[in-house]
């Protein structure tokens, strides 16, 4: 199905880049929209992988209006495959800290029981805390709460055929579980959970003054997932900017994602900016250049003098 009807009017269609590496695009873009119109306007873009969000719009299983059995039979018709659903993460924090992350765990397990449905393999999970953070001793507390709950909902996943991959946050303080994305790979590379892995976010490292280019390189046998977005180095906010208007270096970054240790998805994940139409086109056109068209050769120095000479 996908084969046939991911075409735009232009021919433009996208399932596989950089050798075989699913390339998918997140629902984020139209999160105005409601959710099968988000769907109807990534497929006429020439589409054929797509992420659903899955907090508080969309497909976020406190939300009625969405039935996943519809939105299956939609996105056969669309030739849309759904590769993954973003879990929801917000929550009423005015209870206890155990209460509240059972109540996450359920909420996670019913996204679980949408993904199933839409054939989704893959969720995208924040790594939810709960607890006060008032000490050292606390905070572990709650990291650890939050490690027993991950590796819990693995196990689930693993049953359902399911990866669970793990999203870096942004944050103004260091110590925020999930800041760290080297404290993200011990947990996961510990866990014994083969289905437990990182999902990437390129934006949210710059948030936090990092390297996105070394981030993957260094973790890139554990990361399932990379949101690809862009962001400015120093401004503290978590733009969601169409890559080539930040500070990414994506030369470096494109040389890393064609490397064989990294084998997971690439997820295209951007705000509208209030002008989803504009975004959505100005990421096609990236995506047409990054990813379709082969790079140019670059003639060297001495290429360039024996040209001359002649």
């Amino acid at each position: 199905m996908a084969d046939k009807n991911c075409f735009d009017e232009e021919g433009f269609r996208v399932d596989e880049v950089l050798g075989g590496r699913k390339l998918a695009y997140s629902t984020t873009n139209f999160i105005k929209y409601p959710l099968a119109e988000a769907l109807e306007r990534i497929a006429a873009g020439g589409f054929c992988n797509v992420e659903i969000w899955g907090n508080i719009k969309h497909l976020d299983p406190r939300n009625e209006a969405e039935n996943a059995g519809e939105l299956e039979i939609l996105c056969r018709r669309l030739g849309l495959r759904v590769t993954s659903i973003h879990a929801p993460f917000t929550l009423d924090y005015t209870g206890e800290a155990e209460e509240l992350m059972r109540a996450w765990e359920e909420l996670v397990c019913k996204s679980m029981d949408q993904a199933q449905i839409l054939g989704a393999w893959q969720l995208v999970v924040h790594p939810v805390t709960t607890g006060i953070d008032d000490s050292l001793q606390a905070y572990r507390e709650i990291v650890g709460r939050t490690e027993n709950a991950l590796v819990r909902l693995a196990d689930i996943a693993k049953e359902r055929g399911i990866r669970l991959a793990i999203e870096n946050m942004p944050a103004y303080r260091k110590r925020r579980y999930g800041r760290d994305i080297g404290e993200l790979y011990r947990f996961v590379s510990t866990s014994g959970r083969d289905n437990l892995g990182i999902c990437l976010d390129t934006g949210h490292v710059v948030f936090n003054k990092d390297d996105a280019v070394q981030e993957l390189e260094q973790y890139a046998d554990r990361i399932f997932s990379v949101h690809m977005n862009d962001n400015i180095w120093g401004m503290h906010m978590d733009l969601h900017l169409v890559p080539g208007n930040g500070s990414v270096d994506w030369d470096r970054f494109r040389q890393v994602l064609a490397g064989e240790r990294f084998e997971g998805m690439i997820v295209l994940e951007l705000d509208s900016r209030g002008r989803p139409s504009n975004i959505f086109s100005e990421a096609r056109e990236f995506v047409r250049k990054y990813f379709l068209n082969p790079p140019e050769k670059k003639q060297s120095p001495d290429t360039v003098t024996r040209g001359s000479a002649k």
